[in-house]
């Protein structure tokens, strides 16, 4: 007789200090900004989005040029940038119900 595999789970709460809670507010604003930023940069280019690699200059560029944009972690601005490439590819693909990405 097998034995039935229970489903476990654990839930770890993040119990962050005012300051550690003000810089993760602050890095999610700059995320929100940056998205805003590549929808602007891609639908300026109004014949064809840009590839991965232009994106990956220009918000490099941005995070050496703008003292705010730099706050934000390398890695934190990379998976801004593949999620709304994601937000796009799920918009072209037929049997997907996302809609258009927006500001």
């Amino acid at each position: 007789m097998a034995k039935a595999k229970r489903a476990r789970a654990h839930v770890a709460r993040l119990d962050l200090t005012p300051a550690q809670a003000a810089v993760l507010d602050g890095h999610a604003h700059i995320a929100r900004a940056l998205w805003n930023l590549l929808h602007e940069y891609f639908t300026f280019r109004q014949g064809r989005f840009p590839s991965p690699k232009e994106c990956d200059a220009a918000i490099r560029q941005a995070r050496h040029e703008i003292d705010w944009m730099g706050q934000l972690p390398a890695q934190a601005a990379q998976a801004v940038l593949k999620t709304y490439r994601q937000a796009w590819a799920n918009f072209f693909n037929p049997g997907h119900p996302a809609k258009r990405p927006t500001f």
